[in-house]
């Protein structure tokens, strides 16, 4: 009866510190997942950046087509589409609900390029250096992009960048220490039965052993739980934010997870390590008073 009521109350010791440590972990799985949106919401406002290359009225067809696929080779292009003034037209008259040749005779509009950066490059420093290179070409007048715009997103990419790191890094220290905690309790029921291994002349590598299996498996079955509320509260708010929280992409999953399953695993096993030297160090006198 008296083995009975000491398995339960360590499976029950377990149990609490798996539960525990798997809300500290899904936490990290959440910052995991706002940094993972933040990056792919950079790419994609970066990505939706237009410049527009302006052309000669007198270019030819020819010459219009032969620089079009010569723009498309180059590394900095996302995607490139070609406007004539008619469709520019188009655009316009549909921007403003009127069609502006009812008050004029002529299209004063040019043919242009609209063009889309990849990520990296959409910054003014970079775009300065494309237009440049673009402005070479035989058939382009000019390249026009929004310089102001630019910069500011840029800026405040920045920043929310920043924030989120030093969020995600506070909460890593915060889920060392509440881990460390429930570790170190977890092994507190141990400790003269590790000052009896250390008497009986164990070795401390010897002693370490199965604690840290013990913290192996905890650190495991806790991320392994972790994920299902993540993907418990991925399912919940998927309808609502489809466009950030993709699940065809394997990166999120490989993100997400992937931090879960490292700190888990690797935090409880350091925490365990310390939370045993610390008893296998003290005398017996001390650990009356720990």
């Amino acid at each position: 009866m008296k083995n009975k009521a000491v398995k339960y109350k360590l499976f029950n010791s377990k149990l609490t510190s798996i539960i525990s440590i798997s809300m500290v972990l899904f936490l990290l799985g959440i910052v995991a997942m706002v940094l993972f949106v933040g990056k792919e919401l950079s790419f994609y406002v970066k990505e939706n950046f237009t410049v527009s290359v302006m052309l000669h009225k007198t270019a030819s067809d020819e010459a219009i087509h032969e620089t079009l696929k010569k723009i498309e080779t180059k590394s900095f292009v996302k995607k490139v589409r070609y406007i004539s003034k008619e469709d520019a037209m188009k655009e316009l008259a549909a921007e403003m609900g009127e069609d502006p040749m009812e008050f004029i005779s002529y299209n004063p509009l040019q043919p242009m390029y609209e063009i889309n950066l990849k990520s990296e490059y959409a910054d003014n420093d970079s775009i300065l250096f494309i237009a440049k290179e673009l402005e070479t070409l035989p058939i382009i007048e000019k390249v026009d992009y929004q310089k102001k715009l630019i910069s500011d997103v840029t800026y405040n990419i920045k920043k929310i960048s920043v924030l989120f790191l030093s969020i995600a890094v506070l909460l890593l220290i915060i889920s060392f220490v509440l881990i460390n905690n429930t570790v170190r309790l977890l092994v507190y029921s141990d400790r003269f039965l590790i000052h009896t291994m250390k008497l009986v002349g164990a070795t401390k590598r010897f002693i370490r052993k199965p604690y840290m299996k013990q913290g192996l498996y905890i650190g495991f079955i806790a991320a392994a739980l972790a994920s299902v509320y993540v993907m418990v509260m991925f399912y919940a708010l998927h309808e609502k934010f489809e466009l950030f929280l993709n699940f065809d992409n394997p990166q999120l999953y490989v993100t997400i997870f992937g931090t879960i399953f490292v700190s888990g695993v690797i935090i409880t096993l350091i925490a365990t390590f310390f939370a045993v030297n610390k008893y296998i160090r003290h005398k017996i006198d001390d650990l009356y008073y720990l």
